[in-house]
């Protein structure tokens, strides 16, 4: 499967992504509310740059299964994530205030190299891009939600978080994203799983850096 060769090729940063001391914080609840809230920020202004990208993935459809994949995608993210965290916020800031002077430069690194990719390569290129945090979420939802149990979860500071990345329909969403991915495999040349391989490399890099930057609280690199 092409994902499967993607995490095989990419294990070890793959790996950081999954298993960030951001991530086993968040697991145990030690994770300080302040970097739970930068990040948030943070998140909620990457899935507005996000939530654009599908937009660039739709643009570059190739037919209509390639279309309604990107739309149905950039809905799921307006309507589910962003709601998602727009409702954590309010508890001390107010979301749709968020803008550009609020914005990280890790932020800015990650989404603009998505829109690169999506402006210079081609469907699948961007669609690789894009899998990192899709697909990763979901994988690192399930294993939080599987380490706790659900008894531990009745309490846990950041439950609606958990819950949200392991629960059913998040858990449908990547199912679907990794087997529309896993489609592409016949038509991948070995030049272009190289150029692939590089792609994800790069996102899942970015990932751990925005994780890293929400513990470290920076808006500067």
């Amino acid at each position: 499967m092409l994902f499967q060769k993607l995490l095989k090729e990419n294990f070890q940063i793959w790996d950081s992504y999954l298993h960030h001391d951001f991530v086993k914080q968040l697991e145990n609840g030690t994770l300080k509310s302040e970097n739970f809230l930068f990040y948030l920020k943070q998140d909620y202004i990457y899935l507005i740059h996000y939530a654009k990208c599908y937009a660039l993935l739709a643009l570059n459809a190739n037919n209509a299964r390639e279309l309604r994949f990107a739309i149905k995608f950039q809905n799921y993210i307006v309507e589910g994530e962003l709601e998602l965290h727009k409702s954590i916020l309010k508890l001390g800031i107010d979301a749709d205030k968020l803008g550009v002077k609020d914005e990280s430069l890790a932020n800015i690194a990650y989404t603009r190299y998505m829109l690169s990719v999506g402006q210079s390569g081609d469907y699948l290129d961007l669609l690789v891009a894009l899998s990192a945090c899709a697909i990763g979420y979901g994988y690192i939802g399930k294993e939080i939600y599987e380490n706790i149990g659900a008894k531990k979860l009745e309490n846990h500071p950041y439950k609606e978080w958990i819950l949200t990345y392991s629960g059913e329909a998040f858990q449908d969403e990547i199912k679907e994203f990794e087997d529309f991915l896993n489609s592409y495999e016949k038509s991948v040349s070995k030049e272009k799983f190289a150029k692939l391989s590089e792609i994800f490399y790069s996102v899942v890099r970015l990932e751990v850096n925005f994780w890293q930057h929400a513990l470290d609280l920076k808006l500067e690199l």
